[in-house]
């Protein structure tokens, strides 16, 4: 077995507090496509995520669901877009693998998302979800280029998504005069980065109705459209902000059924309290006051008897229900004096408030919106009055808390010799306010995590969980449980009362989303460190674009790590790319030494400056004869290929910009080469004709060493030709010793 040292620390991607000593790459997931299917369905679906290498298991939470334990890497779907400007081509940017599985439905599975986790040898990773549908369901057929309109028929759920950046996705669908259609989507509910921009279109290109200020419940947006006519429709899906990539996935629902804008009251989770609509009577708490504000400026006041003493929690449900309502909540005594105010110091969040009467009485309760030009009928509320002084019994509520920012929910990964701390919150009820044991159960062999203390009052804690050196690799249900002496409880004993202090056992769960509920599930995977990593100084240098750029790496490697290690391009990059590729390369076993080879392509942007990332993956055999799958990747500018584009070598030009297709026919274009100083021999001319393109070819062109111009004949099919969706790419390559010189041109071609 490998001796394995520590580098550096892993980068913060699991936990909101991460202590983890030893150098990995532990998996990180991106997105699930398409992210659900229809019961009763078997659905392929591409997992893609970060440091995956060329296998990893996979998961899905939840009865009827039996999806791949394990998934392969396959052929990524890939589309560069356009080039990026300043300063979006600045920034850090991900390039996750695909990775091939599938999903199958059964007929009786419940109708809801699932959660969903990969593993490697190297921790896990959750934050995926999958969707079990009702409706028939589709799935974008992917093409480079500009839009093709997708046929639907409703009602239908289509998943697709917005790749590369300004992608638009167009499904065409029937209506008939006078019939009103719904298109609803989800995207940030499933933890994509899409910021969706909804339209129905003619087919024309006219647009007919946009988001709706509101969108429908259960939807992050939606749009509705009463057909002026029968005729052909489409909904138009894009980004907002002009982004897209391969995590932007979305399911949008098109039905021409009655979807309802909202619902009242709103759909909560049980929680045991009496709900409340009419605001006539006094109203004793604790309760649930249930209302919406239908007009602008408008609020609602509510006669609540409240205690002294008690400790009164006003709890506002809207954000996470669906509602719109940017809610203010204020206490008033009976002289309309304001006692207590609360608002959420971010407008997507629902306010909570603390009071504490100065006297037995009535006090109003008045719920507002916080902008005075917002309200409407779906602009409702449910505020729940609880008291924690005795009205509900002593007690608590246990829960991990995650750094959504870095995108990981539910799971904990800890390395071999390393340490993790997992935050846990504790959420008091009914007056409890001592301490709570946090405590975990059923760790594997060679795992530890010695119980904390979460003070009275207190409401976070820290629990630390250690692998040793020999730690089985594995992922396991993490059981973490606190437990508190909770009291007194008041019972009724033959008439008379007691007193009894009990003993409170309450599982921690990760908190739910207003698209996922809470769970209990949560997975601790132990992983192993990787005993080698690449270094080197810092250098900047130019290279021309069009060719080659190398640069010399060592490679460190541990006492005991000897191995075959992969170097290829990394699956997280400071920057991007700009369509830079690379090869992988195997550095022999006990070698030190790699010198990489990265591809500038023709078409950079002069004076960008391209930094490069590159990853090393290897493998390490366990004392048990098992292998695992490790890797080092590292963002520092000292790992970096620091290269500032200069002006190629080679250059291509064409007579002309477009041409037309013509059944049977051909199209004659002159082209020119020009060569460096340095650079001699023949160029290869070809056309790069699109994999969804029919009935088009070319045949490749020399031009001689000895000249400058050739001609390209680009052959159209008497039959079905294009689809014309984007330009052809016409490339130049020009051999030497050291690696191919390139360059391109672009030529459109439009049809009849």
């Amino acid at each position: 077995m490998v001796s394995v040292t520590r580098f550096l620390c892993v980068p913060l991607c699991l936990l909101c507090v991460f202590v983890v000593s030893a150098s990995a790459n532990p998996p990180i997931a991106s997105y699930v496509y398409p992210a659900g299917g229809q019961r009763g369905t078997t659905v392929p679906v591409r997992v893609g995520g970060l440091f995956l290498h060329e296998k990893c298991r996979f998961a899905l939470d939840g009865k009827g669901l039996a999806a791949s334990p394990v998934l392969t890497r396959t052929k990524p779907i890939w589309f560069e877009g356009p080039v990026l400007p300043l300063p979006d081509s600045q920034q850090a940017e991900d390039y996750p693998a695909d990775m091939a599985g599938s999903v199958a439905i059964a007929k009786d599975a419940a109708p809801d998302p699932r959660r969903g986790w990969v593993f490697t040898s190297q921790g896990g990773a959750g934050g995926l979800v999958f969707v079990v549908g009702d409706l028939p369901e589709v799935i974008e057929k992917e093409v480079d280029g500009d839009s093709i309109p997708e046929r639907i028929t409703l009602p239908v759920t289509a998943n697709g998504r917005i790749f590369p950046r300004d992608n638009l996705d167009l499904w065409e669908f029937d209506a008939d005069a006078g019939q009103t259609v719904t298109a609803s989507l989800v995207a940030k509910s499933l933890n994509s980065p899409l910021a969706p921009r909804l339209e129905i279109l003619d087919t024309a290109g006219h647009v007919l109705a946009e988001n709706m200020i509101h969108p429908v419940t259960g939807a992050d947006e939606s749009v509705r459209l009463t057909a002026p006519a029968k005729g052909k429709y489409r909904v138009r899906v894009g980004d907002a902000r002009g982004q897209g990539g391969q995590a932007h996935i979305y399911r949008l629902t098109v039905t021409a059924a009655a979807v309802p804008d909202f619902a009242f009251p709103l759909k909560v989770a049980p929680d045991g309290l009496t709900d409340v609509v009419a605001k006539a009577d006094v109203v004793p708490a604790p309760a649930a006051l249930n209302g919406k504000l239908v007009k602008p400026g408008a609020a609602d006041e509510w006669r609540v008897g409240l205690k002294k003493g008690g400790r009164y929690t006003l709890d506002l449900q809207a954000r996470r229900a669906d509602s719109p309502l940017c809610g203010v909540v204020t206490v008033l005594d009976a002289t309309g004096k304001e006692l207590a105010r609360a608002e959420a110091a971010d407008p997507s969040a629902d306010p909570t408030l603390a009071f504490q009467p100065p006297a037995d009485g009535v006090y109003t309760v008045r719920v507002a919106e916080r902008f005075r030009g917002r309200g409407g009928p779906n602009f409702a509320y449910r505020l729940r009055v609880t008291d924690g002084t005795g009205t509900s019994p002593p007690g608590f509520r246990l829960s991990v808390q995650f750094d959504t920012r870095q995108g990981q929910t539910d799971a904990v990964t800890v390395l071999r010799g390393g340490t993790v701390k997992v935050k846990v919150n504790v959420d008091r009820m009914g007056g409890f306010a001592g301490p709570v044991e946090v405590s975990a159960a059923d760790l594997p062999k060679g795992v530890a995590a010695k119980p904390v203390t979460i003070a009275a009052n207190q409401t976070a804690g820290e629990l630390t969980i250690q692998a040793d050196a020999t730690a089985a690799v594995t992922t396991v249900p993490l059981a973490i449980t606190g437990t508190a002496a909770v009291g007194p409880v008041l019972l009724s004993v033959t008439g008379a009362a007691a007193v009894e202090v009990k003993t409170l056992r309450v599982p921690a769960v990760v908190p739910g989303t207003r698209f996922l509920p809470d769970t209990r599930v949560l997975h601790l995977a132990v992983g192993v460190p990787t005993p080698f990593k690449i270094v080197d100084e810092y250098v900047m240098t130019s290279a021309p674009r069009g060719e080659v750029y190398r640069r010399k790496y060592r490679v460190e490697r541990e006492t005991g790590f000897d191995g075959p290690i992969e170097v290829r391009l990394a699956d997280r990059q400071a920057r991007h790319l700009q369509g830079v590729t690379g090869p992988v390369l195997v550095v022999p076993a006990a070698a030190t030494d790699v010198e990489y080879p990265a591809t500038l392509p023709p078409w950079m942007e002069l004076g960008r400056t391209c930094r490069v990332c590159v990853m090393a993956v290897g493998k390490v055999k366990d004392a048990d004869g098992t292998e695992h799958t490790v890797s080092f990747s590292s963002t520092g500018q000292n790992q970096q290929m620091i290269v500032v584009v200069g002006p190629g070598r080679l250059d291509l030009s064409l007579d002309r910009l477009t041409v037309r297709a013509e059944p049977g026919g051909e199209v004659r274009v002159s082209l020119k080469v020009a060569r460096a100083r340095d650079l001699t021999g023949p160029v290869k001319v070809e056309v790069l004709i699109p994999e969804h393109w029919k009935g088009v070819s070319a045949d490749v062109v020399t031009v001689p060493a000895d000249t400058q111009a050739g001609e390209l004949v680009v052959r159209f099919a008497a039959g079905e030709a294009g689809p014309f969706n984007m330009p052809l790419t016409v490339r130049a390559t020009l051999a030497t010793p050291a690696s191919a010189v390139t360059a391109e041109a672009k030529l459109e071609v439009v049809g009849r």
